[in-house]
C-alpha cells in the first residue's frame, strides 16, 4: 500500500473514531442493572441561588462519579428580601425537569425520600470522591471544598481559557426554568428588552473571590484584577461601558442592581438621558406563581424567586454588560452568545482581554525564538572558540 494510501486510511479511522466517541450515546454513564446509585451534595450555609446554580451545572459538567445518577439537594432560600426564616424546596420548582433529567439528574418527587435509609459514603473533601459500594455519595458542606472546586473550573473553563467553555454553555442551555418562572421572564419587559443594553451593576463587595478575602479594593487575583472593573465604579465608567457595547445613541439600557438609589446608579440614569429601564415583577408573574403553590408560601417564594426571574430575563436582552465578579453576571452570561455579551472593562482592557490567545501566542513564539537566537549564538561561540584552540595548537606544533 503507498503512503498517501495509507495516510488516508489512518485519517479516515482516525475520523471515524473521533465521530463515534463524541457521540452522546459513547458519553454516557454504563446503564445500570442493578441497583441505581447516586452522587449528591449538600449546600453551603452561605450559598445563595446562584453559588447553587454553580454547584448544580459543575456536577452536571464534571460528574465526579459518571456511573451514578445525579441526587439534587434541592435549592435553599434563604431568610433575605423579607423571608423570615429559609426554605428548601425542589430543584424542579425553579427546573425544568426535562432538562435536568437530561443532563443526568434523577428528578422523580419521592426519590429523596426513599434514599434515607439507605446505604451512604458521606465524604468531606472533593479528594475523598471515590466509587463504592453504598447506594449514595454525599459530600458534605463545611470545608467548602467541593464549592470550591465547582466555582474554579466554572470559571476557569467558561471564561478564561480558550476553547473550553463549550461543555459549560451547552449544559447551561438545559437548565430552563419551570413554568411559571418562564411566564414571568416572557411578561418581563417584552417590548423593550429584546433590543436593549442590560446592565447588571453589582454596587457592594463582589463575591467571586476564590476563596480569598478580597474587598472591593483590594483585588489579589493576578492578571484578572489589571483588565476587569470590580466596583466603587463611577456614573461616567458605566456609561464608557454602555457607549463601547451599544448597537446606537438611542438604544434602551435595561438596569438591573442591588441598590436603584445608589449615587453610581443616579448618575448613570441622568447621564442616560431617558434611556434607562428597570424590570419589576408584573401582576402577571405574581398569579402565575401563586397559582403554583399554596397560599402560605405565597409571600416567601415571590421574595426567592424575583432575582432568579431577573438573572434570566437579562439573557434575552440584545447585548449584556456585567461584573466578571459576579455569580450572577457569570451565570447570565454563560447562558448567553459570546458575541454579544460583555463585561466592565475600559476600552484598553477590553482590547487586551479580547487578544488574550494571540497575545499568548505571540509571547510564545518569542520566548522561542529568543530561546533558539541565544542557543545558536552560544554554539557559535564555542564554535569560535574551538576553531581557535585547534588553531592555536596547530601553529604551536614544530
Amino acid at each position: 500500500m503507498r503512503w498517501p494510501l495509507r495516510g488516508l486510511v489512518l485519517a479516515a479511522i482516525l475520523l471515524v473514531t473521533i465521530t463515534l466517541f463524541s457521540l452522546p450515546q459513547w458519553r454516557q454513564p454504563l446503564a445500570h442493572t442493578g441497583v441505581q446509585k447516586y452522587f449528591t451534595w449538600d449546600n453551603p450555609d452561605f450559598a445563595y441561588f446562584n453559588n447553587q446554580f454553580i454547584l448544580h451545572l459543575a456536577s452536571a459538567v464534571n460528574n465526579p462519579l459518571p456511573t451514578r445518577r445525579l441526587l439534587s439537594p434541592g435549592i435553599t432560600c434563604p431568610a433575605v428580601r423579607g423571608v423570615a426564616t429559609s426554605q428548601l424546596i425542589p430543584v424542579t420548582d425553579v427546573f425544568d425537569a426535562v432538562g435536568l433529567e437530561q443532563l443526568g439528574y434523577d428528578t422523580r418527587p419521592q426519590l429523596a425520600t426513599s434514599l434515607q435509609n439507605a446505604s451512604t459514603l458521606v465524604v468531606d473533601f472533593t479528594s475523598e470522591i471515590t466509587e463504592a459500594p453504598e447506594q449514595v455519595v454525599r459530600i458534605t458542606a463545611p470545608s467548602e471544598s467541593y464549592w470550591q472546586r465547582s466555582a474554579f473550573s466554572f470559571v476557569r473553563d467558561s471564561f478564561i481559557l480558550p476553547l473550553r467553555a463549550g461543555p459549560w454553555r451547552k449544559a447551561a442551555r438545559f437548565f430552563s426554568l419551570s413554568e411559571p418562572l418562564d411566564a414571568c421572564v416572557k411578561d418581563m419587559l417584552p417590548d423593550i428588552l429584546p433590543q436593549a443594553v442590560a446592565l447588571h451593576i453589582r454596587t457592594w463587595p463582589s463575591d467571586l473571590s476564590f476563596g480569598q478575602r478580597d474587598p472591593c479594593h483590594q483585588n489579589e487575583i493576578p492578571v484578572l484584577r489589571n483588565v476587569f472593573g470590580k466596583c466603587d465604579w463611577t456614573g461616567s465608567y458605566l456609561y464608557d461601558n454602555v457607549k463601547r457595547t451599544q448597537l446606537n445613541p438611542d438604544q434602551p439600557v435595561v438596569i438591573a442592581t442591588d441598590d436603584r438609589e445608589g449615587e453610581v446608579i443616579r448618575d448613570l440614569v441622568k447621564l442616560l438621558d431617558g434611556r434607562a429601564h428597570f424590570m419589576e415583577m408584573t401582576h402577571k408573574c405574581k398569579e402565575a406563581i401563586r397559582a403554583a403553590h399554596p397560599e402560605e408560601e405565597h409571600e416567601w417564594r415571590l421574595a426567592t424567586y424575583w432575582p432568579i426571574i431577573e438573572a434570566t430575563a437579562l439573557t434575552r436582552a440584545e447585548s449584556f454588560v456585567g461584573s466578571f465578579w459576579s455569580t450572577l453576571s457569570q451565570l447570565v452570561a454563560v447562558r448567553r452568545s459570546t458575541k454579544r455579551t460583555f463585561f466592565f472593562q475600559t476600552r484598553l482592557q477590553a482590547l487586551i482581554w479580547d487578544s488574550r490567545v494571540a497575545l499568548g501566542i505571540l509571547v510564545i513564539v518569542g520566548i522561542t525564538y529568543v530561546g533558539y537566537t541565544y542557543s545558536r549564538r552560544v554554539l557559535a561561540n564555542r564554535r569560535s572558540r574551538l576553531a581557535a584552540t585547534r588553531k592555536s595548537e596547530f601553529a604551536a606544533s614544530p
